[in-house]
């Protein structure tokens, strides 16, 4: 995608509160407050329930559709780490499993908060080696055989013909980047800085609120 940068500079508000922010807020979290604003968008798909489609005479994963949808927000530096097959998976506190994360961190300089589509899945995690299971979807689109579809990705993948697997939930960051909204339709200060406000200050790194610090 573009970047705001190559239309107008760094900090093109005039207003010195506002762009005091754009050291360490990237512009996609003001200027795109919701995403999914007017034509719904994919946020989970379980392959673990197989769903008939009757006017399409196919199967699909079970998945769940999304409107005006509030970003999530994480530290980005442009880097990503992605899950590979093979790689044996990492366990967040919660018990799931991130495949696509944006790296940086409060004390990465080049990294920005940004605004994030967080996708939810439900994939086979193969046991014994705790690897993800590509599934294999071709037939199943037409026949719904989910097992089959899993031990043929086994198959594909590892070479393995039998394996045994559990369903896990995951979840990917995935950029955004389309419908950012003008100015008067933008976030606000008190969207993020107020009791109950969008951001999660804690995740993000800070002690608290950082306005509350620069007022002390």
């Amino acid at each position: 995608p573009l970047d705001c940068t190559e239309c107008h500079d760094a900090e093109p508000h005039g207003v010195a509160a506002l762009d005091h922010h754009t050291a360490r807020i990237d512009c996609t979290v003001c200027h795109i407050p919701a995403f999914a604003r007017s034509d719904a968008t994919d946020m989970r798909r379980d392959w673990s329930t197989p769903k008939y489609h009757e006017e399409a005479d196919k199967y699909s994963a079970t998945i769940t559709f999304g409107e005006n949808v509030t970003p999530v927000y994480a530290w980005f530096n442009g880097d990503t780490r992605l899950m590979k097959m093979g790689d044996e998976v990492e366990r967040n506190d919660d018990g799931t499993i991130t495949i696509m994360a944006p790296q940086g961190s409060k004390k990465d300089k080049k990294a920005k908060i940004h605004a994030f589509k967080l996708h939810e899945g439900v994939l086979p995690l193969m046991t014994d080696k705790d690897w993800l299971i590509p599934i294999a979807v071709d037939e199943f689109f037409i026949d719904g055989d989910i097992e089959k579809a899993v031990a043929e990705g086994a198959a594909a993948a590892y070479g393995v013909h039998h394996p045994e697997y559990e369903w896990v939930e995951t979840r990917r960051y995935m950029g955004i980047y389309h419908q950012v909204q003008p100015a008067d339709q933008a976030l606000t200060c008190l969207d993020c800085h107020r009791e109950g406000g969008r951001m999660n200050w804690k995740e993000l790194g800070y002690k608290k609120d950082p306005l509350l610090d620069a007022m002390n």
